[in-house]
């Protein structure tokens, strides 16, 4: 029974009529594939650039050294636990008491 289906399937496939390509079909398919854009390899620098305009970031350099002066702004406002340190929140004070390790 299997061969019968072989056999059928053969006339059939062999019966069937084969329409001819349309004459512009290859320059249909370049006109498609150029409007797909294409992946390309992303540096690390230009995802981070394209993650901060994804989301109206700053740039990544503004990011930093505000995190930075931020970060001194805190350190050099944050009261000394240490009782020989001089009292005072200015800059002076606080590296005063790293000489004497010195």
């Amino acid at each position: 029974m299997n061969d019968n289906r072989d056999v059928r399937l053969e006339r059939m496939l062999r019966s069937r009529q084969e329409e001819a390509a349309s004459p512009d079909l290859a320059e249909r398919i370049i006109l498609r594939a150029r409007k797909i854009p294409q992946r390309q390899s992303i540096s690390l620098w230009r995802f981070l650039r394209d993650l901060c305009v994804e989301f109206h970031l700053p740039k990544p350099a503004y990011v930093l050294a505000g995190a930075l002066a931020l970060g001194m702004v805190v350190g050099l406002s944050t009261p000394s636990e240490d009782p020989s340190a001089p009292s005072g929140n200015d800059a002076q004070g606080v590296f005063a008491a790293d000489e004497d390790l010195l």
